[in-house]
C-alpha cells in the first residue's frame, strides 16, 4: 500500500509504503509529482518505507513508463528524505543519491521521522 500525505508545503510530495504497491498507487504518487513540479522551483520528497512486499506486475509497466517520461525533469528534484528502519532501503536511496545528479539524499530511522520531514519541508531554495 502506498499513502500519500497531503499536509506538506506546496513543493514537497510526502508518501509512504507498507506491503504491496500497485499501478493504481504509482499513478497516484507520480500524479502528486507532475502536480508539484509545475509549480516554480525545486520539487523535495519525503518517503517513508516501513516495508516493501512486492509491486505487481501492472505496478512495475506504471513505475517505468511514468518514470520514463519524468526523466527530462528529474533535475527537478533536489531532495529526497527516506525514514525506514531497513538498513538495505536506506542503503539503495543512499545509492540513488550518488548517481542521480544534483538529488541529495538523506535516510533516517523510523523515530527521526519528524526530522526528516523537517528537512525535506525547508524551503525549495535552501
Amino acid at each position: 500500500m502506498l499513502r500519500l500525505h497531503p499536509d506538506t508545503p506546496p513543493h514537497v510530495v510526502a508518501f509512504e509504503i507498507d506491503g504491496s504497491v500497485t499501478a493504481p498507487d504509482m499513478d497516484d504518487l507520480y500524479a502528486a509529482v507532475e502536480k508539484t513540479m509545475d509549480g516554480k522551483g525545486p520539487v523535495h520528497l519525503y518517503g517513508e518505507i516501513h516495508g516493501i512486499g512486492g509491486l505487481t506486475l501492472e505496478a512495475v509497466g506504471a513505475n517505468v513508463k511514468r518514470g520514463l517520461g519524468l526523466l527530462p525533469k528529474l533535475g527537478r528534484v533536489a531532495r529526497y528524505a527516506v525514514v525506514s528502519d531497513r538498513s538495505w532501503i536506506r542503503t539503495l536511496a543512499e545509492l540513488e543519491g550518488a548517481f542521480v545528479p544534483g538529488l541529495e539524499v538523506r535516510t533516517y530511522p523510523v523515530a527521526e521521522r519528524e526530522d526528516a520531514l523537517a528537512w525535506a519541508s525547508e524551503p525549495a531554495d535552501a
